[in-house]
């Protein structure tokens, strides 16, 4: 079994108890609530889902995994699902529009006039039971073709890309001839530089050349790269420089000083909408990719999980945790 897999499997149940229980008395405020903000809808219940955290930080293939589970669990319960990142803060808050619908379409037809108009109102958040006690989106989906499965179909059952997204991605796949690529995503910057405690360790640039190099010799195809740091980008496009493609919109990252994370360190595109929609599309092409050779983290987790076990051959760097 993979390194970083068994201890991910051996704690998951004792670590989400220990964290709701501490959430219960020191912050109340990432536990599931219940509303009222008017007399409409007596005979229905609105849940409202919200990022557990605001602290600008968390990505948004991170806070997408739990809003799936979210939505998924609000269905199942009977209640109507609406996600609001207009009224909770995210990395792409602006203080007025509702920010998911830069990227996905809403889970349900209410409006938000109406969902807070509404008697009955639940606001997501931690309960006592687990609704992802199958760990799903975590890095076993990587190893475990029935988390694979079962992941893939709570991602497509339960989201729905804008279409201003599905028509980027369809240029770009049809530009770049996506279904024939080696598809290679490896992160840099904060991730190798801080080693945030408890992330995946990334692979260094010479690891992936390594296996762009068999994986090229064996398939005869081109690789389709994602990353966002310049230094890998500049080194694997003087090595490989006939076999890459990118998409045509890249930029990548060379001014970043070490001191935080990307989100906080004034190195990603002002553009919030832009940030995020681009970096959606590319992970999207990832999963459509033929081939992977990848890093694990939150975007890698998600290709995998949309592309629903259908790539050919793959290889997943599982180095451990950073301490």
């Amino acid at each position: 079994m993979p390194i970083g897999l068994k201890f991910h499997r051996k704690h998951r149940i004792i670590g989400y108890m220990i964290k709701y229980f501490y959430y219960c008395f020191a912050r109340r405020d990432v536990l599931q609530k219940k509303k009222s903000y008017g007399e409409k809808n007596l005979n229905k219940i609105i849940y409202v889902i919200k990022p557990d955290y605001q602290d600008g930080v968390e990505g948004l293939l991170s806070l997408t995994y739990k809003h799936i589970l979210y939505i998924d669990y609000a269905k199942h319960k009977g209640y109507i699902p609406y996600v609001d990142w207009k009224n909770y803060k995210t990395q792409y808050y602006d203080g007025v529009n509702n920010v998911w619908n830069y990227f996905f379409k809403q889970p349900s037809d209410i409006s938000e006039k109406e969902v807070y108009s509404s008697k009955k109102v639940y606001l997501s958040g931690w309960t006592f039971n687990n609704i992802n006690s199958k760990g799903l989106f975590e890095p076993d989906i990587f190893f475990d073709d029935q988390i694979e499965k079962e992941s893939h179909d709570m991602l497509i059952n339960n989201l729905e890309f804008n279409d201003e997204v599905i028509n980027c991605v369809e240029k770009e796949a049809n530009r770049l001839e996506i279904d024939n690529c080696i598809g290679v995503y490896v992160r840099g910057t904060d991730y190798t530089i801080l080693k945030p405690s408890g992330e995946y360790v990334q692979p260094n640039v010479k690891q992936v050349e390594e296996q762009l190099n068999k994986f090229i010799k064996k398939y005869k195809a081109p690789f389709f790269l994602v990353t966002e740091d310049g230094n890998i980008y500049d080194y694997l496009k003087k090595k490989f420089e006939e076999s890459m493609k990118i998409v045509s919109f890249d930029s990548f990252i060379r001014n970043y000083d070490g001191k935080n994370v990307l989100s906080k360190a004034g190195v990603l595109e002002e553009d919030k909408k832009l940030r995020g929609q681009k970096y959606l599309v590319k992970m999207i092409l990832l999963s459509r990719c033929k081939y992977l050779i990848s890093s694990i983290t939150q975007g890698s987790k998600f290709s995998y999980a949309l592309n629903g076990g259908k790539y050919i051959d793959k290889y997943i760097f599982d180095l451990g945790l950073y301490d």
